[in-house]
């Protein structure tokens, strides 16, 4: 078993942080904001000084990591890296607790937060919790090329991109896949960023916005009046990152994907307009015998139903609109998710496909019993061994946010706010809460809960966003016993 390798990509991890830390301290410096300066002054040292040492220790002693070391690595990252990037947001918020949480959140992409949304963070935290958002969108990507999808976790199809795990100790293979997946990420953020400013908004506002909106976290500007956040420029620009985030990302990293994957993603990427426009038509149709608009109004709110209907497939949670609308069909959106490869959360609807298609399969044997059926989809065989892993991923996913739900209301709250609080969390859309609020809900947000849920809550955000299964292995006791 190898106990260095894991604790060397940490320290690297950690010592990047650092890095990140003395940049934003000298942007708080400039900006003449000396608490906020301080504040990164202590992220910086402990972080630079953990980083250097946990590298320096380990450097060179390590062999190759095997599927549970790698996974191991990821958790490391998702539960000490906040540690040490939740230093910055603890003079401002007064409580260590919520800053690790606030931290949790942002990289792990979920998007809910512990400060009032009235309430004025410093600019240079206010960037900070967005690079950290934009951070996590990045290594999301990199854990399933890199990990997960070449394990086969939960059924991922990607077998050709073994970069982790037989030559993990080989530089070589390890940083430059890195550097290509966050070069191609870079870029794409850089060129919405320019297009939202030609819409009018300033650099900040646009570069915070792209960052946590490509990265499908999700902070909403104001927590009132959300139609005044955009104009219909802006608000397409913000559908397309979405969609970019949650459905189009992986088209920059083919290099690394195969053909069967590829084949895959294509279906994905069809599958998320086709989900996205009849969502839109059906809300508006809705809309319009239920209100009896015009039919230009009722276009306005197609419009405004297929932001909505991207926003919560890309599990982002961005708010455009406060009409009320039918909201069962937000939690069958925010259960789906977004396409496999890709910053987005949820089950994934690589997995919905190959669920519904088995079911199919399964109906049909049922009725005809003597028939002969195929049992391949694209060029897959959907054999006993592979449906057991997506069932499996859809069990554990399931059973994850039941046992959420039941923590939110052992605390004495409704079934709907139990509900819409933990699927947030399992599927990353920590404004899920705000989202069905904000459409006439009556249900309680992340803000507004007590601090052990909310610590509770990020644990299964954790466990979302490393596909919950994955985490299962490291649980067995053989595999500690050998370490």
């Amino acid at each position: 078993m190898n106990k260095n390798g894991s604790l060397y990509y940490l320290g690297v991890g950690i010592l990047l942080v650092g890095l990140a830390e003395l940049i934003l301290m000298l942007f708080a410096l400039l900006m003449g904001d000396q608490p906020t300066t301080y504040a990164f002054s202590g992220g910086v040292i402990l972080s630079l000084f953990c980083g250097s040492a946990l590298i320096l220790a380990t450097k060179g002693k390590f062999k190759a990591l095997g599927r549970l070391d790698s996974i191991l690595l990821l958790v490391y990252f998702w539960v000490i890296i906040p540690i040490f990037s939740a230093i910055p947001f603890y003079s401002f918020m007064g409580s260590y607790a919520e800053a690790y949480i606030e931290t949790v959140s942002a990289l792990t992409t979920t998007g809910a937060t512990v400060i009032d949304n009235n309430r004025y963070i410093p600019e240079a935290l206010y960037l900070w919790r967005s690079l950290l958002a934009w951070s996590g969108g990045l290594l999301s990507i990199t854990m399933v090329i890199l990990i997960l999808a070449p394990f086969g976790v939960g059924g991922l199809q990607d077998k050709s991109s073994k970069f982790l795990g037989s030559k993990f100790n080989q530089t070589e293979n390890f940083f430059p896949i890195i550097k290509l997946v966050g070069g191609a990420y870079s870029i794409i953020t850089i060129i919405l960023v320019v297009a939202l400013m030609f819409g009018g908004a300033n650099l900040f506002d646009a570069f915070n916005l792209i960052l946590h909106t490509i990265s499908t976290t999700g902070y909403n500007l104001n927590n009132g009046d959300y139609a005044s956040q955009y104009t219909p420029y802006t608000a397409f620009i913000i559908m397309l990152t979405m969609f970019i985030g949650a459905a189009l990302i992986v088209i920059f990293f083919r290099q690394f994907i195969n053909a069967k994957t590829r084949l895959s993603f294509n279906v994905e990427v069809k599958l998320f307009i086709i989900i996205t426009t009849f969502f839109a038509f059906a809300v508006a149709a809705f809309s319009y015998f239920e209100k009896q608009l015009s039919l230009v109004d009722a276009a306005a709110y197609y419009f405004y139903a297929l932001f909505d209907a991207v926003s919560i497939l890309s599990t982002t949670g961005l708010i455009i609109n406060t009409d009320p609308q039918p909201i069962n069909f937000y939690y069958i959106l925010a259960f789906i998710g977004g396409a496999s490869f890709t910053t987005a959360g949820g089950m994934k609807l690589f997995r919905m496909v190959i669920l519904l298609k088995y079911s199919k399969i399964e109906i049909n044997q049922l009725i005809f019993p003597n028939s002969v059926t195929s049992n391949k989809f694209l060029d897959m065989r959907l054999d006993v061994k592979f449906m057991r892993l997506i069932w499996s991923f859809f069990i554990a996913y399931m059973f994850l946010v039941v046992i959420l739900a039941t923590a939110i209301a052992s605390y004495n709250y409704d079934l709907n706010t139990s509900l819409v609080n933990a699927i947030g969390a399992v599927a990353n859309i920590g404004q899920f809460a705000d989202f069905v609020r904000a459409k006439g809900q009556a249900v309680v947000p992340f803000s507004e809960l007590e601090t052990n849920l909310q610590a509770i809550l990020s644990v299964g955000m954790i466990l979302g966003r490393l596909e919950v299964i994955s985490v299962l292995g490291l649980l067995n006791f053989a595999y500690w016993k050998n370490r």
